[in-house]
């Protein structure tokens, strides 16, 4: 059941449509970030513009956004992905505007199977933030917030498993500096 489930949600995503799903770390709201309409979707739902995280289905997907990959940017992602590790760097820009801030973008591969295959149905890379509206708390995932948010959210993923609920670690990468934002 839970693989059609995830099937459906693939679909969704590459037909330009937002899901709300699971990470290892915190309920999410995703789309693809190939598709405009989708992140726009999404903007309207987090009430924000800027920037974005995308999840990566693997590190050399990941590692294939860098303009240059530092010996600390291929340290950090060997020691931390998969996992709730996000890094912040240089990317070459080819996606949707809103995934980048500065010419940085922030990408996670994370630690649960089932969003890496998501963000593989998406070309490798899904633009995601978590499932909360400016200021509020983190929803959770169940399908009373597919029926609130319809305008937004095409599908709700239901969690396999239920995860810590605490947000990532995020590290940026510049030049010769690693700096640890949270």
């Amino acid at each position: 059941m839970v693989k059609i489930q995830t099937l459906k949600a693939a679909k969704v995503l590459q037909q330009g449509g937002v899901i709300a799903h699971q990470t290892s770390t915190l309920a999410g709201i995703a789309a693809s970030p190939l598709c405009s309409a989708a992140v726009t979707k999404v903007q309207r739902f987090k009430q924000r513009q800027a920037p974005f995280l995308l999840l990566a289905d693997s590190k050399k997907t990941a590692l294939q956004q860098a303009v240059y990959i530092s010996k600390d940017l291929r340290k950090l992602a060997q020691t931390s992905w998969a996992g709730a590790v996000t890094l912040v760097f240089k990317a070459r820009k080819y996606l949707h505007p809103a995934c980048y801030q500065g010419g940085y973008i922030a990408v996670r591969v994370d630690s649960d199977g089932q969003t890496r295959s998501l963000a593989k149905a998406c070309g490798g890379l899904m633009l995601s933030s978590s499932l909360n509206r400016k200021g509020k708390m983190v929803m959770p995932l169940h399908n009373r917030t597919r029926f609130r948010y319809h305008r937004h959210i095409n599908v709700v993923l239901p969690s396999a498993k239920p995860t810590g609920g605490n947000a990532s670690s995020i590290h940026k990468i510049t030049g010769k500096k690693v700096v640890q934002l949270r």
